[in-house]
């Protein structure tokens, strides 16, 4: 099974009314897991005769970023 580390759903507060989805996976491998089954088959269109649907949006942003500082609650 592949694992998300975790996932947020950010809301707006201002200036915007786009939502920001952030998810972090344990590896590459398990994130190109997912987009090769379980989103892929999910975001896949039906047939002709498949009822037409609304989308829950209407567009994306991918962002990728690299980790440039990292802090860790300390033990204690």
């Amino acid at each position: 099974m592949r694992a998300k580390v975790h996932s947020r759903t950010c809301c707006p507060v201002e200036g915007t009314d786009r939502y920001l989805v952030y998810t972090r996976w344990r590896s590459e491998e398990d994130f190109q897991a997912w987009m090769e089954g379980p989103m892929k088959a999910a975001h896949q269109r039906g047939g002709e005769d498949a009822p037409k649907q609304k989308p829950a949006a209407s567009g994306s942003t991918l962002w990728s970023f690299e980790v440039v500082q990292q802090a860790a609650p300390k033990q204690g």
